[in-house]
């Protein structure tokens, strides 16, 4: 028999070694080369030393290289998965949240792996990133002088590692080389102390928090502060210099605003809340780019500073871009009760030229009709509130009786801290029936509306975290005399939760009661327009319009909602949920005869706020009757 040639043969274990490497091969004129895919001359007790044998060892070969094929995904798939318990052989006590800190950099390696955005065709290639990894993460909280040794298991197939993290480095000192000109002495340098733990993530904040406490309490062109590290491994300790590269304190020559066109100039320039002779710092020139932003009348803001004069003075220009200040807006619902309805609104975000907002709008279904207009006067100073005037005329329902509601009214807006927003204002309310006799039951109203609302919602038409809460009471004066004066206090809280980055829960708790203002409230002899009503698409959503006894209108009303929002895909989600309502003609309602619905939802998420389509049937006889509802935005 002919000799099987080497090259051949070769080739063969080239292609087997390729597939899953390393490979054992023994041929003739060669050494040995361990691996963990075949032992030929071991496992299978071959001998490919001889040439009259080497047709036998490669027809084994071409047996196992399909066993081969098939073993190396299953070994690239195991040490791609994520870590567990035992993957990281810890020798000292470390404490449990860098444990798991550390696992979870190697888990999000790993997830990069198998989803494709990193590459590690080897076994060996995965091992040393992941050494990498582990060793700047050690690196970061301290311990410098740690020892990584790898320990993989069955053949690579299992990544597993033995760590000597060492002794934890330690701060040993720390020099503060700031510039003479500095005259504050800096909050932020409390936080750093000799003998505490010298880990990076620290560092790096507190490099941040000086800089931004030089740039509030300095003048400085530029503040950029850096930091040294020296190491001494055999004290395991570090000293730590904090120093701010050479700048210039400067002040505010000019501000200057171009693009300009429909908006005031002296308007835009006075946004910024900037002057001339002020001290130059870097966190008002943000907070002044942002003000112009927040107007809602430039699309884009660029910031222009000069370099200092010889007078240590720089001017700011802001280049801006106006955005369209009209605005047309379309909408339209269904409810079953309502029937279709369409709304619109007009809005003129620049009406007399220095940001004043004028909105008209309408609201038409079978149920009520409305129309509406509303000036905002924004602040003309920071500390001042910001003035709405608005007039509303509403054709409407209340206890099955066609009735007309005339608003006018003011209100002033006041931000008292980041979050909590104040609202007083002073309506004068008008409201009557008609019937084929003519106009009758004619009252008028004034009130004073004063509310309290903190809101960290992170969306307001589709929120998934945050809450709002709103505390207020309205005062109601009688004008025609025939009414009694009452008061009513309400209160309102909305809350949710991310539970996952597709679930998110919503919850929804709101108390409105009314109070006689002097003498006891007489509800018998209130006007059924200043009553509350539960019951429809705004309080309990599967019962009709109002159709929560008492039908007639109550004096204490209590609506509760939770729901469970599921988003499935980009555009799509679903959700379920609960309305409760206790309505009462007493001052407190009767927590043991509740009004619920409960039903499904279908959201579809545009680019602006989701459609909402909602199905919803009274409790306990759920599914005797359903009502539909559409429109934008969440329910709640």
């Amino acid at each position: 028999m002919t000799p099987w040639p080497e090259t051949a043969l070769k080739s063969l274990y080239r292609a087997c070694s390729e597939a899953a490497q390393p490979v054992t091969v023994a041929a003739q004129g060669q050494s040995q080369h361990s691996g963990s895919c075949l032992r030929v001359d071991q496992v299978f007790n071959i001998n490919i030393t001889g040439a009259g044998k080497q047709f036998r060892a490669a027809c084994w070969l071409c047996l196992l290289m399909p066993l081969c094929l098939w073993l190396t995904p299953a070994q690239a798939e195991t040490r791609f998965e994520a870590t567990t318990d035992s993957t990281l052989d810890i020798t000292a006590s470390v404490a449990n949240d860098l444990v798991n800190e550390w696992r979870q950099a190697l888990d999000n390696y790993r997830r990069d792996l198998r989803q494709g955005t990193q590459v590690a065709n080897r076994p060996l290639s995965q091992q040393s990133a992941e050494m990498t990894i582990l060793a700047e993460h050690l690196r970061a909280a301290g311990y410098y002088n740690h020892d990584i040794q790898p320990r993989p298991e069955e053949g690579y197939s299992r990544l597993r590692y033995r760590i000597n993290p060492g002794r934890r480095f330690t701060v040993r000192q720390v020099i503060w080389d700031w510039p003479e000109d500095l005259e504050t002495d800096l909050v932020a340098e409390n936080s750093l102390q000799v003998g505490q733990p010298l880990v990076a993530r620290e560092i790096l904040d507190l490099q941040n928090r000086l800089r931004r406490e030089i740039q509030s309490s300095a003048c400085y062109r530029r503040v950029n502060v850096r930091y040294e590290l020296s190491l001494d491994r055999a004290a395991n300790a570090g000293d730590l210099r904090f120093y701010m590269e050479p700048s210039t304190q400067v002040t505010i020559a000019d501000v200057i605003i171009e693009g300009t066109d429909e908006v005031r100039n002296s308007y835009a320039r006075r946004l910024t809340q900037l002057e001339p002779g002020e001290c130059f710092q870097r966190p008002r020139l943000d907070r002044a780019r942002l003000n112009l932003y927040e107007s809602n009348l430039f699309a884009r803001v660029d910031e222009n500073i000069t370099e200092p004069d010889e007078n240590n003075q720089v001017t700011v220009t802001y280049r801006v871009q106006e955005r369209f200040h009209r605005t047309l807006k379309l909408g339209g619902g269904y409810d079953t009760d309502a029937g279709p309805g369409v709304n619109a609104e007009w809005v003129h975000r620049n009406f007399s030229r220095r940001g004043e907002r004028l909105v008209l709008d309408t609201q038409i279904n079978f149920l009520s009709q409305a129309v509406g207009a509303a000036l905002t006067i924004p602040r003309r100073r920071p500390e001042w509130p910001r003035l709405t005037v608005s007039t509303r005329l509403e054709r409407t329902l209340f206890a099955e009786q066609r009735t007309y509601l005339w608003q006018k009214g003011l209100n002033l807006e006041q931000n008292l801290t980041d979050n909590w927003v104040g609202n007083l204002g002073l309506d004068v309310r008008s409201s009557w029936t008609t019937t084929d006799e003519g106009v009758v039951d004619f009252e008028q109203w004034l009130a004073i509306p004063a509310t309290v609302v903190r809101d960290t919602r992170n969306d307001m038409l589709d929120p998934r975290r945050g809450s709002r809460t709103l505390v207020g009471f309205t005062p109601n004066f009688s004008l025609a005399g025939g009414q009694p004066h009452y008061g009513q206090v309400r209160a309102s809280w909305r809350g949710y939760w991310a539970q996952t980055s597709s679930m998110t829960l919503a919850a929804t708790t709101e108390g409105s009661t009314l109070m006689g203002l002097g003498d006891e409230l007489d509800l018998d002899q209130l006007s059924v327009t200043e009553r509350l009503y539960a019951g429809g698409g705004g309080s309990v959503r599967g019962w009709p319009f109002q159709g929560i006894d008492p039908t007639d209108g109550g004096r204490t009303r209590v609506l509760q909602s939770v729901e469970q929002r599921i988003r499935w895909s980009e555009r799509w989600g679903t959700v379920g949920f609960v309305d409760v309502a206790w309505l009462s003609r007493s001052r407190m309602p009767d927590w043991d005869d509740p009004s619920a619905g409960a039903g499904i939802g279908l959201r579809y998420f545009t680019d602006f706020a989701p459609l909402r389509v909602d199905v919803g049937s009274p409790l306990p006889d759920w599914g005797s009757e359903w009502r539909f509802y559409f429109s934008i935005g969440q329910a709640f």
